[in-house]
C-alpha cells in the first residue's frame, strides 16, 4: 500500500480530470473547509487498486490537520491500516460533507469512491449506498464509583442524583432523552469525559454517562475506583452508534475488500490502539484511593508516595525503592532474621585473602533472571562495574582505586570463572560483609537492563519476587518468583503495592474500604494510635493489628569541638547529663520515637546503651569544675532545623531541650531556627557551635546493615564538622575495619561506643521505630533491623 499525503486546498478541483492525466496549477490557502473539495496529493496514480476517499475535516479527533497542513486523526491512521491489508493505494480529498452520498450515489467513482467522515451507520442507508461493516461502534453508559451498590441500570437513577456529562455531546443527548434526567440533576458544563470522571471520583457526582471506549479504558484502568453499570460489555450499552466506510452499492468488489480488511485490523488489536490514542482524552485523571476490598488472593501494602527509582545502581534511593529492590533483586549475601549474614546467591562464605584485601566468592549455579538468562560470575561483575561507572559511592568508596580518581579500577571485580568472582578492596574493611546485601552490589541481567541508570526499570533480578508490571505513581504488581534461592520461599503469591497520594488516602483506603491490607510507609504516628486503639463494633476486639519495627531514624546533637565550650569534654558531658531522653520522648513525640542511649540504635547488631540517665547534680558539678555555676552561667546557642524536614515539632523538640538544660541553673541556651538550606551551609563551614540533627537523611536508610551506619559519618567523615580527634578512637576504627568477619567487627564497636560514652562526640537523644497497621487477617508482618519490610513472610487469612 501506497500513502499519497501532500494537503492541497484549491477552490475548485475536479478530480475526474485529474484522473485524465490534467494538472491544473492551484494556489495553496490555509487548510479550511470550503465549498470545493480539496485533494491531497499533486499527482495521483492511475492504477486499479487506487480509490478516492472523501472527508470532512477538521471532525478532531476523527480528522484534523497537523502542523504541516496535512490531513491526521483517526480515519487517516485508521485508513492507512485498512488500505495496507486491502493492498490499496488511496487519497483523501477534503470537501464539505453536504452533498458527498448523493454524488457517491449518482456517480460512482467519477469523483470519489469512498467516504470516511465520522459516518454514522444509518438503519436505511440512502439509495446508491451501501456501508461497510462497523470499524468503531460506541455505546452511551452509566459510570459510578466502584463501591456503589445501588444501581443495576440507568434505570435506577432517582431524582437528587448528580449525573455528569460532557456538553453538547450524544452522552448529553441520551440524558436527556433516553435517560430521562431532570435539569436540576444534569451537569453538562464538562469540556471532555476526563473531566465529568474526576467530578465523580472527588464525589461532586453520583454518576457520569460518557462514550463506552473512554469508560471502558478508565474503569479497567482504575477498576478499584470506578465501574461501568452492568459491566464492560454491549448489555451496559444505553444506546449506541456504528461508525463505518460509505461506497456506491453497485461497487460490491470494494466494499467487500474493505469489509476483509476492517476484520484483519480488528483482529490485529489496531482498532483498539488507535482508539487508545486518538479518542481518549488527553487529560490526566487522579483515580484517587481505591474503594473496593482487597481480594483474598492478593496481599496489597499502601505506601505513600513513590520509589525513588528500581535500580540498583542509583545513589540515593528512598525507603519505597530500597525495600522493592530487597523483594524483587537479591545480593551475594543476606542478612537472616537473626541479623547474621548468610549466602544468598553465593553458595558459601568469602575466601578472604591473608592481607584482607580479597574476596574470592562462589556462586550457585542453575539460577536463571526473570529475563531467562544464566545467572553466572560475569552479571556479577557487569553489574558492578555499571554501577562504579555510576558513580555510586558503596561502590568506589570501597573497591580498589589505584589512580585516586575515585571511580573503583576495571579489576576490582575480577571474573575467575563462570561461577567464581573476586571483589578487591583499596583498604581492609570488615563493612564490605554487610555491603555485599546491599542493593548496589545486587547481580542484574546485562540482556534487560542498558548500562545508563534506569530508574523505571521493571526488570529486577533474583529476588523472592518478580515485578509483574509497574505504573509509576500508582502501583506495583509483584509476583513470587520460583528462581529465588533463599527461604522461606514466599508465603503469598501476588503482593500489590499501591502509591498513594497523601496520608489521608491511605488512612482511609484502609478504614472505609479495606482496599488494602497493610498501611506502611507514609503512616503518621496519629493515625497508627487511632487505629491500634479503634473497635468499631464495641465487641473488645482492636479492628486492626499494630505492627513496630527497628527505627531507622535518630536524632542527635553535634558538636564542633573547635569552638568553645565544646572542646571542654567535661561540658558535653554536662549535656548528656541534662538531658531527660523519656520526657522528650513522650511529651515532644507522644511515643512516635523512643529514648536512644547509644549512637547505634537498638535493634542495630552491636547495640549498647551505653549513656547516662538524667543527672542534674553530676551535670552541675562538672560544670563548676570548669569554671561554670548559677551565679556565672555558661550560655550556649542551640541551631535547629525549623521547615520540617526532621519533623513538624522541630522547634519544641528544640525548645524542650533548652528548658532541660536550663533546669541546671548554669546552661543559658539561646535558639536558632533556619530552613535546612541555610542550615546545611552554616554546619559545612564549621559555623555553627552546637546543632540538633537527624540521620540518616529523612525518608532514607542507612547505607547498610551494622553500627557503622551510624556512627561514622561523625568518626571518619568531616561533613557535619564535630572536629572530633580521638587517637584511641582512631585504633578502635582500625581493628574494626581489620576485623576478620562481621562479628569481629561488631565486638569492636562495644569499645567504640564506651569511648563514645566517655567523649561524648555527640549526645544521641531519640530514635524512631518504624510502624504499620494492619486488617486484622494480615499475619507474620516482619520488618528487619534497616526498617524494610519483607514480602515474603507476609500471610493472610488463616495464615
Amino acid at each position: 500500500m501506497k500513502r499519497i499525503f501532500v494537503l492541497l486546498t484549491v477552490l475548485l478541483l475536479l478530480v475526474a480530470c485529474m484522473r485524465d492525466g490534467e494538472e491544473t496549477a492551484v494556489t495553496p490557502l490555509p487548510p479550511t473547509p470550503t465549498t470545493a473539495p480539496t485533494q491531497e496529493t499533486l499527482f495521483p496514480p492511475s492504477q486499479e487498486d487506487f480509490i478516492v476517499i472523501a472527508t470532512d475535516a477538521p471532525l478532531p479527533p476523527f480528522t484534523r490537520f497537523d502542523q504541516f497542513g496535512d490531513l491526521d486523526g483517526f480515519d487517516s491512521r485508521l485508513m492507512e491500516n485498512i488500505a495496507a491489508e486491502a493492498d490499496l493505494d488511496y487519497e483523501f480529498v477534503v470537501t464539505p460533507a453536504e452533498g458527498v452520498l448523493e454524488n457517491l450515489a449518482a456517480n460512482p467513482g467519477r469523483d470519489f469512491d469512498a467516504a470516511m467522515s465520522r459516518l454514522v451507520i444509518p438503519e436505511e442507508p440512502m439509495p446508491g449506498i451501501a456501508y461497510t461493516q462497523p470499524y468503531l461502534e460506541v455505546g452511551q453508559v452509566l459510570v459510578v464509583l466502584a463501591d456503589e451498590d445501588r444501581f443495576n441500570g440507568y434505570q435506577d437513577l432517582q431524582p437528587g442524583m448528580a449525573v455528569g456529562v460532557v456538553e453538547n455531546s450524544e452522552s448529553e443527548q441520551v440524558a436527556r432523552s433516553v435517560v430521562g434526567v431532570g435539569e436540576p440533576d444534569l451537569l453538562d458544563n464538562f469540556s471532555n469525559s476526563v473531566e465529568a470522571l474526576q467530578a465523580l471520583i472527588d464525589e461532586s457526582l453520583t454518576a457520569v454517562i460518557i462514550d463506552s471506549y473512554v469508560a471502558n479504558y478508565f474503569s479497567q484502568t482504575y477498576s478499584d475506583q470506578i465501574k461501568i453499570v452492568g459491566g464492560s460489555g454491549r448489555a451496559a450499552w444505553i444506546s449506541q452508534k456504528a461508525y463505518g466506510i460509505a461506497v456506491s452499492a453497485a461497487n460490491t468488489e470494494l466494499l467487500e475488500k474493505l469489509n476483509a480488511a476492517i476484520t484483519a485490523v480488528q483482529n490485529a488489536g489496531n482498532i483498539e490502539r488507535l482508539t487508545v490514542a486518538w479518542l481518549l482524552p488527553s487529560d490526566t485523571l487522579t483515580p484517587g484511593e481505591p474503594r473496593v476490598v482487597a481480594s483474598p488472593n492478593e496481599m496489597v501494602i499502601g505506601v505513600v508516595g513513590n520509589p525513588s527509582d528500581m535500580d540498583p545502581a542509583a545513589r540515593a534511593s528512598n525507603f519505597t525503592s530500597w525495600e522493592l529492590k530487597i523483594n524483587t533483586m537479591s545480593g551475594l549475601y543476606t542478612f537472616n532474621s537473626d541479623n547474621v549474614l548468610e549466602p544468598l546467591l553465593a553458595s558459601s562464605p568469602p575466601i578472604l585473602s591473608e592481607n584482607k584485601l580479597e574476596y574470592t566468592i562462589s556462586l550457585r549455579r542453575g539460577l536463571s533472571f526473570p529475563d531467562g538468562s544464566e545467572f553466572t560470575a560475569e552479571d556479577v561483575k557487569w553489574s558492578i562495574d555499571r554501577a562504579r561507572s555510576l558513580g555510586n559511592f558503596l561502590i568506589n568508596g570501597y573497591l580498589k582505586d589505584s589512580n585516586g580518581d575515585s571511580f573503583a579500577d576495571d579489576d576490582a571485580v575480577q571474573v575467575i570463572d563462570q561461577f567464581t568472582v573476586k571483589f578487591v578492596l583499596q583498604e581492609p574493611d570488615a563493612t564490605f560483609y554487610s555491603l555485599l546485601a546491599t542493593p548496589p552490589y545486587f547481580p542484574i541481567s546485562n540482556e534487560c537492563y542498558s548500562e545508563t541508570q534506569d530508574d523505571l526499570s521493571s526488570c529486577g533480578g533474583l529476588g523472592p519476587y518478580t515485578i509483574v508490571n509497574w505504573s509509576p505513581g500508582e502501583q506495583m504488581r509483584l509476583r513470587a518468583n520460583p528462581e529465588w534461592p533463599g527461604r522461606p520461599t514466599p508465603a503469598f503469591e501476588n503482593i500489590l503495592i499501591r502509591f498513594q497520594d497523601d496520608t489521608a488516602v491511605m488512612r482511609r483506603s484502609l478504614e472505609e474500604f479495606q482496599s488494602i491490607d497493610i498501611a506502611w510507609t507514609g503512616l503518621p504516628y496519629s493515625d497508627f494510635a487511632a487505629l491500634q486503639t479503634s473497635d468499631g463494633n464495641g465487641d473488645g476486639v482492636p479492628d486492626y493489628k499494630a505492627w513496630t519495627g527497628p527505627a531507622a531514624f535518630k536524632s542527635h546533637i553535634i558538636f564542633n569541638q573547635e569552638q568553645e565550650p565544646w572542646d571542654n569534654v567535661k561540658v558535653r558531658q554536662a549535656f548528656a547529663l541534662s538531658v531527660d531522653r523519656n520526657a522528650l520522648a513522650e511529651t515532644v513525640f507522644n511515643g512516635s520515637r523512643t529514648p536512644l542511649f547509644s549512637p547505634i540504635p537498638d535493634t542495630v547488631p552491636g547495640h549498647l546503651p551505653i549513656f547516662p540517665q538524667r543527672n542534674l547534680p553530676l551535670a552541675r558539678s562538672l560544670l563548676l569544675e570548669v569554671g561554670y555555676s548559677q551565679t556565672t552561667p555558661l550560655e550556649i546557642e542551640l541551631w535547629y532545623v525549623d521547615n520540617g524536614r526532621y519533623s513538624d515539632v522541630e522547634a519544641a523538640y528544640a525548645t524542650a531541650l533548652q528548658s532541660q538544660l536550663e533546669e541546671t541553673g548554669v546552661f543559658q541556651v539561646t535558639l536558632t531556627g533556619a530552613p535546612f538550606e541555610q542550615f546545611i551551609g552554616q554546619v559545612s563551614e564549621c559555623n555553627l557551635s552546637a546543632y540538633l540533627m537527624g540521620w540518616p537523611s529523612p525518608g532514607r536508610p542507612a547505607d547498610y546493615l551494622g553500627p557503622g551506619a551510624w556512627t561514622d559519618v561523625i568518626l571518619t567523615s568531616s561533613s557535619f564538622c564535630p572536629n572530633y580527634d580521638s587517637p584511641a578512637m582512631e585504633n578502635f576504627l582500625q581493628a574494626a575495619d581489620e576485623a576478620d568477619d562481621l562479628a569481629g567487627r561488631t565486638a569492636v564497636y562495644g569499645d567504640i561506643q564506651q569511648l563514645w560514652a566517655q567523649d561524648f562526640p555527640t549526645v544521641d537523644l531519640l530514635q524512631e521505630p518504624r510502624i504499620a497497621i494492619s486488617l486484622n487477617n494480615v499475619n507474620n508482618v516482619q520488618i528487619d533491623a534497616m526498617g524494610l519490610l519483607h514480602y515474603e513472610f507476609l500471610t493472610k487469612g488463616g495464615g
